[in-house]
């Protein structure tokens, strides 16, 4: 007896999708095979499609406060001109809120685990505990040269790791976040990876997203971002690198050797038009690629399905090769790599590993007819397929059904909140 058997449905192991009985004892998958088994909760999977959840490795999460509130411009005006103005308005309770529905959103279309970045996180992490969703959290830290700042904003960081790295039985994990090497000195971010070293936690940052952010670094630096990083010995394992768009053939190597991982971020890359990424180089030289929404103001969503089949196709693009990356590759960077990448076990369906899982009505329109499960999920998944999201061992939303976010009530708040967005 199981505290959650799934009986019955069409598991992705391995790469291939079998007919398996999985049982979850705890937090964890404790069975997976074709013995008969029962539990305490029984899920009947004979039209599901059963897999491991998504992770979402680049969030801003509570900028759901932000959807649709600048459009149609590139990323240093969109910052400068509406996003930076408006988040002088934000309060901790608007962080909280926009968190929610983020996180509700992100449970519908079968998202277990994300990495978040950005201000006000104590109330993320609230968030995070009440939904019971799994999360890396980190403060945005950025010293712009000042160094009295940088002492406080480490200061903030280092707090924010020893009060929530373990919280809510495991479900947060708490990191570095400095903002990126435009608005963080290189003192600073010698100053953070030290003290990532000494407290033993990780990194996540932005880097090389646009081809005008890596130019003026370059100016000044004489090297771009990632040889500069390397020069100064930021860049370590438990590093994770946001966007990586505008890298070098040198720099890629660096990542490589240092076995940093990049965040990729397709919708987000194409709406500010900061290019295509070389997801298919990044991926033969060995680095681990995940994947990530970034904000729902650059996004506008935090679907993950929309990045998974975009990813593929970009590089279809890019390379001229249709089959440039392999659809179990590209939802792999969507799984199991995510996790990965910020040392949690999970993102895959083993025996001992985390029980983050999500089940897809493969009776759905789009999935008719399902002649291979993975292509059904990699190239015409919306989100909407999703019908359980397990998280931890428990469940968060059952055949759509939220169980631990009131809907009606977090959006009536953000309808209300977004007002004082309107004159900005």
């Amino acid at each position: 007896m199981y505290d959650v058997a799934i009986k019955k449905g069409l598991c992705y192991i391995n790469g291939e999708f079998k007919a398996l009985n999985v049982g979850i004892e705890g937090d964890k998958i404790a069975y997976i095979g074709k013995d008969n088994i029962s539990g305490d909760i029984e899920i009947d999977g004979t039209s599901k499609l059963v897999m491991p959840g998504l992770f979402n490795a680049h969030t801003h999460l509570a900028m759901t406060l932000f959807r649709g509130f600048a459009e149609d411009m590139p990323l240093m005006d969109w910052l400068k001109t509406k996003i930076w103005r408006a988040e002088r308005l934000l309060t901790s309770n608007d962080v909280y809120w926009g968190s929610m529905l983020g996180i509700m959103e992100m449970i519908k279309t079968g998202t277990t685990c994300f990495s978040d970045l950005y201000i006000y996180m104590d109330k993320v992490a609230q968030a995070c505990g009440e939904s019971g969703i799994r999360a890396v959290l980190c403060y945005g830290m950025a010293d712009r040269g000042d160094s009295e700042r940088a002492k406080k904003e480490l200061k903030i960081g280092e707090e924010f790791i020893k009060k929530w790295d373990g919280a809510y039985e495991g479900r947060i994990k708490a990191v570095f976040g400095p903002h990126a090497p435009y608005t963080c000195s290189l003192e600073f971010l010698r100053d953070i990876r030290n003290r990532a070293d000494e407290i033993k936690t990780g990194i996540h940052i932005h880097i090389s997203e646009t081809k005008e952010e890596v130019e003026n670094f370059t100016k000044i630096h004489s090297k771009p971002p990632v040889e500069k990083l390397d020069e100064i010995n930021f860049l370590k394992s438990d590093t994770v690198i946001a966007h990586g768009v505008w890298l070098t053939d040198v720099e890629l190597k660096i990542l490589a050797k240092r076995g940093v991982s990049v965040a990729h971020n397709p919708v987000s890359n194409l709406k500010l038009a900061s290019g295509i990424a070389r997801v298919t180089e990044m991926v033969k030289k060995g680095i681990n690629v995940c994947l990530g929404t970034d904000g729902a103001a650059s996004n506008n969503t935090y679907n993950l399905f929309e990045e998974i089949k975009l990813t593929s196709l970009l590089q279809k693009v890019k390379t001229g090769k249709a089959d440039a990356l392999h659809a179990r590759d590209v939802l792999e960077m969507a799984t199991k790599n995510g996790y990965s990448a910020y040392g949690i076990d999970g993102g895959e369906l083993k025996e001992g590993g985390l029980a983050d899982i999500i089940l897809l009505n493969r009776k759905s329109f789009n999935f008719i007819p399902l002649y291979n499960p993975l292509y059904a999920i990699v190239y015409s998944s919306m989100g909407c397929e999703v019908t359980h999201t397990i998280v931890g061992g428990k469940i968060l939303m059952e055949e759509r059904n939220l169980l631990t976010i009131d809907e009606q009530k977090v959006m009536e708040r953000m309808e209300r909140i977004k007002e004082k967005f309107r004159s900005d």
